[in-house]
């Protein structure tokens, strides 16, 4: 799984700096935005949660970089072959209605396509950085059975910006070649629902929209999974291991002809992980 050391492998040395640093400084306060779905634990201070996870990529969508197009459609039995795995971190934390999260990717994509005769090999860079705020918005019983907490669920409002970094090359056989790097930065708002089905087992799901001319022309974000809560060196059971799907879509462009740049991307596929709550 491809951590933030390994992100730094195709980042430049002022943002890896830019991202450790911010990293370390508020990862006391931070946990994560997947979080398989409950209410988090009631007390007084913080509530934490971090979550490594592991996001099975497929790619849909077309890349164009210097003026040269390149379709990248990569369906879900290519995954394996290809091994376009990305790695994902998460943190979330929350004191009464309040909180913060961050959640951080990173990935090597690519895959030979043949397009108008000419075989490509794209060789992408991925690295995606968000952070942001959230308000809780209520929590609810769903049954009204005498004596049982559960099942619940939990709204939570959500407001942030994503950072988007990508380092693209588009190796066209016979062709010389093209690369670009681009960068940039996206508002989003979104929610998300925390749903506590039993003493094991939740769920949760997530949903934003952003962008709106100011990086992207439009993004937006989706996400579900299923949670199953045990103990995990500690006598709670404060550990959960998640499976579920998550999608992004992108669609940003900037100049144009020979200098056209445009990333019209749907990345989407399953994810697994482990949330860790303190």
């Amino acid at each position: 799984m491809i951590m933030i050391r390994n992100s730094c492998i195709f980042l430049n040395q002022t943002l890896c700096f830019f991202i450790i640093a911010i990293t370390a400084m508020m990862m006391p306060l931070w946990v994560p935005s997947v979080s398989g779905g409950e209410e988090p634990r009631e007390n007084n201070g913080w509530e934490f949660r971090v979550a490594p996870y592991m996001w099975f990529i497929s790619l849909e969508g077309d890349v164009t970089v210097k003026g040269q197009e390149s379709d990248l459609d990569l369906n879900f039995s290519d995954i394996w072959d290809e091994l376009n795995i990305a790695g994902m971190l998460t943190f979330d934390a929350r004191k009464g209605n309040w909180g913060i999260f961050s959640d951080m990717i990173g990935a090597n994509l690519g895959k030979s396509k043949k397009v108008g005769g000419a075989k490509i090999d794209p060789t992408i860079k991925l690295a995606l950085l968000t952070a942001g705020g959230s308000y809780r918005l209520g929590t609810w019983k769903l049954s009204d059975a005498t004596g049982k907490d559960v099942p619940t669920v939990a709204v939570d409002g959500m407001f942030g910006v994503r950072y988007t970094y990508l380092d693209i090359d588009l190796d066209f056989k016979r062709i010389r070649g093209v690369s670009g790097h681009k960068d940039w930065f996206d508002p989003l708002i979104g929610a998300r629902a925390f749903f506590d089905l039993s003493e094991h087992w939740s769920f949760s799901m997530q949903g934003n929209v952003g962008g709106f001319g100011v990086g992207s022309d439009f993004t937006w974000g989706a996400m579900g999974a299923i949670g199953y809560r045990f103990r995990l060196f500690s006598e709670e059971n404060n550990a959960r291991a998640a499976a579920g799907y998550r999608a992004i879509y992108q669609d940003y462009s900037e100049g144009s002809g020979n200098n056209r740049f445009e990333w019209d991307v749907t990345l989407h596929g399953p994810i697994l992980g482990l949330v860790i709550e303190f």
